[in-house]
């Protein structure tokens, strides 16, 4: 492992993480030695003793929450999703940062009421300044006949959010600025503004927003 200027840590993603812990904590422990930070991309389907294992080395992590339905999680995905929030907290517990993931499938977990009882249950258990990301589906595989999400439904589950207290929600795999990016809670600056795959920084000193000195939440603060 060397040390670049441009590298700020590891990212264990796209295969579950979970299934390699083993490999991950050591990585994550040796990224240490560097002041490297490590994240997980995860579906958060693992025990506590496993949970308490591994993430005490774990900057942060990205969670895929699948549904708010434990039906869809069932026909879906063949689990559960106590499991999964129990999983979260869990996490969080340890210390490491958690962000939220939900993509949302037409016809499957985009219905406003799960998107409430979602929302509801993630500024009160995880609290409003965890990030909350709405993804849009794109058909493939064994889903192709489902259509894409439209704009519309990914707006309105960024207003649900909005509307239950929580400071972070954003939409994911679209074109659109204003959802994507993120503003000052305190005093509504653009912080980063987002487009796709577009990041720039844009209201940022360290980890606090240069206009009102608000504290930004899971900002790294190199």
């Amino acid at each position: 492992m060397k040390e670049t200027e441009s590298n700020i840590g590891l990212a264990f993603t796209y295969n579950e993480p979970t299934i390699w812990a083993e490999w991950a904590y050591e990585l994550a422990v040796k990224a240490k030695e560097y002041a490297l930070i490590s994240v997980m991309v995860t579906n958060a389907y693992i025990t506590k003793q496993a949970v308490k294992d591994l993430y005490p080395v774990i900057d942060a992590a990205n969670i895929d929450l699948k549904s708010f339905s434990d039906n869809f999680y069932y026909k879906t995905t063949f689990s559960h999703l106590k499991p999964v929030l129990d999983a979260m907290l869990w996490i969080k517990n340890e210390g490491t940062w958690i962000e939220l993931t939900t993509l949302l499938i037409p016809g499957h977990n985009d219905s406003p009421a799960e998107l409430k009882e979602l929302c509801s249950w993630v500024n009160e258990y995880c609290g409003n300044e965890t990030p909350l990301h709405f993804t849009a589906f794109h058909p493939d595989y064994k889903m192709s006949n489902t259509p894409s999400t439209p704009f519309s439904t990914l707006k309105k589950a960024y207003d649900i959010g909005k509307s239950a207290g929580l400071k972070y929600v954003y939409t994911g795999n679209v074109f659109d600025e204003q959802t994507g990016s993120t503003n000052c809670p305190n005093c509504s600056a653009l912080l980063v503004k987002r487009n796709w795959y577009d990041v720039k920084v844009a209201g940022l000193k360290g980890n606090k927003c240069s206009s009102c000195g608000y504290e930004i939440k899971g900002i790294y603060n190199m």
